[in-house]
């Protein structure tokens, strides 16, 4: 690849954006200017001398034939490039063949490089589909869809190694709830989730944080087929035989009480802020001698006691009374449940709530936007691995896109396609050419003048290899 001209070009480049008038504000962004324009200049210059290399190569001239050169725009992580790109036709098969496709891994009309893809999905870990569309890539904004639709198409997974803990808690907390999601297609999609975890790390400070969390979220499990995956990861890390007790708290749906499955021998704990407030509020409003006389009847089993008390508010609030009843039968049914609250051993209570706004409901339900059913799947999933502190590479990204142990081959592939070498040095006559003729800054002090200077002029012996 000949270098030289690059040089050439990134000189007119300083030239043009120095020879504006500088000043403390926008010397950054000058500096800044020249980087990505020069960034953009590099990487139109290594395809096309692929393309060019290829093209002339006794390799295609045996196999190919020319069908066109044209130029064509991709958009990468930095902004657009335009490249030439040629295609072939093969002399036996009469398929057509493009390198540079086969080079950069692209699908047949994919005008975002994957490593674009790559930043758009990978910012959207951490912010929603909108805020990665408008600051993942540099210098450009694309569309919500476009985020959208390259999250919808994932189609793969990320094997994530799950390590056997060294030291066996005593006690092991899984939590579950629920989070809806707009749909497309109309209607709201109940996904489960849950997250396990060991109690509190400390217990004496005020803003506790779990020990060893683990997050779980599909939008095509059921809960039924999430209690498997659950009981897997356990099983991997754990020794489930060794638990003293395993508690399973949430609201009392039915799903997340159907664990007997998985965990026979598991204690379940109503959410105690179900409890107190959805149930017990809404029935007896913010009158707490009510609450707790019902509370004392629950625990204590005086079944017909709590219902004569309820018909008491029904009386007083006769509009109300179909909601009043369900949610009696509510607490009535979770009877077990709310009693292990004041188990001796579940020293966590449940703060599932807290952490579905955290890591899912701020993304999903809070969206105005509705979801496809894969993209709701793929975006769920990506919000797990980051909640689980797991870095998305670009490696990840591939197996993501294209299947797992996707990346190994691609690499493999590409490498048979591309051979670029950096051969050129520069000599003395032509160091002597490269001239920066722009007006630098100036600074208060003769030492910043002289370290700007030094930095900015051409030493004799420099050489690119």
């Amino acid at each position: 690849m000949k270098s030289i001209p690059l040089f050439n070009d990134f000189i007119n480049i300083f030239n043009e954006n120095f020879s504006k008038f500088l000043t403390p504000f926008n010397l950054e962004p000058s500096i800044m200017n020249v980087g990505d324009l020069f960034t953009i200049k590099l990487f139109e210059s290594i395809l096309n001398h692929l393309d060019y290399n290829f093209k002339h190569s006794n390799e295609r001239k045996l196999r190919y034939y020319v069908k066109q050169t044209r130029k064509q725009s991709l958009l990468t992580s930095f902004g657009y490039i335009t490249i030439n790109y040629t295609s072939y036709i093969d002399k036996e098969t009469k398929k057509s063949f493009v390198p540079l496709r086969d080079i950069l891994y692209l699908k047949p009309y994919q005008r975002l490089t994957n490593h674009a893809e790559y930043q758009l999905v990978k910012y959207a870990m951490d912010e929603n589909m909108s805020q990665s569309a408008q600051h993942a890539l540099r210098n450009t904004v694309v569309s919500r869809s476009t985020v959208s639709k390259k999250i919808s198409r994932l189609d793969g997974s990320i094997q994530e190694n799950i390590t056997r803990v060294e030291n066996q808690p005593d006690v092991l907390y899984i939590e579950m709830d629920e989070i809806h999601a707009n749909l497309q297609k109309g209607g709201n999609k109940i996904c489960p989730c849950a997250i396990v975890h060991e109690g509190y790390e400390e217990d004496f400070v005020k803003r506790k944080k779990l020990k060893n969390v683990r997050y779980f979220a599909s939008a095509k499990l059921s809960y039924e087929e999430l209690w498997n995956v659950i009981y897997d990861y356990v099983d991997k890390r754990y020794d489930i035989n060794k638990f003293n007790t395993i508690f399973i708290s949430g609201d009392g749906a039915s799903g997340i009480k159907n664990y007997t499955d998985c965990f026979p021998e598991a204690k379940f704990v109503l959410d105690p802020f179900h409890y107190i407030r959805k149930h017990l509020r809404y029935i007896f409003k913010n009158d707490n001698n009510l609450k707790d006389t019902a509370d004392d009847y629950i625990r204590n089993d005086l079944i017909d006691d709590f219902k004569t008390l309820v018909n008491f508010q029904i009386e007083k609030y006769p509009e109300q009374k179909d909601y009043m009843i369900n949610h009696m039968n509510t607490i009535i049914n979770n009877i077990e449940g709310i009693k292990n609250q004041h188990n001796p051993l579940y020293k966590c209570h449940c703060s599932m709530e807290g952490h579905v706004n955290q890591a899912f409901a701020r993304y999903i339900t809070s969206s105005p936007y509705g979801f496809s059913e894969n993209g709701l799947e793929n975006k769920l999933k990506l919000l797990v691995y980051h909640a689980n502190k797991h870095e998305l590479t670009i490696e990840d990204y591939y197996n993501l896109k294209y299947g797992n142990n996707s990346y190994q081959e691609i690499i493999i592939n590409i490498k048979k396609l591309t051979n670029i070498k950096y051969n050129q040095k520069l000599t003395t006559n032509q160091a002597s050419e490269y001239k920066i003729n722009t007006t630098l800054p100036k600074f208060y002090s003769a030492k910043d003048n002289n370290q700007l200077k030094e930095l900015t002029s051409m030493r004799q012996e420099i050489y690119v290899i």
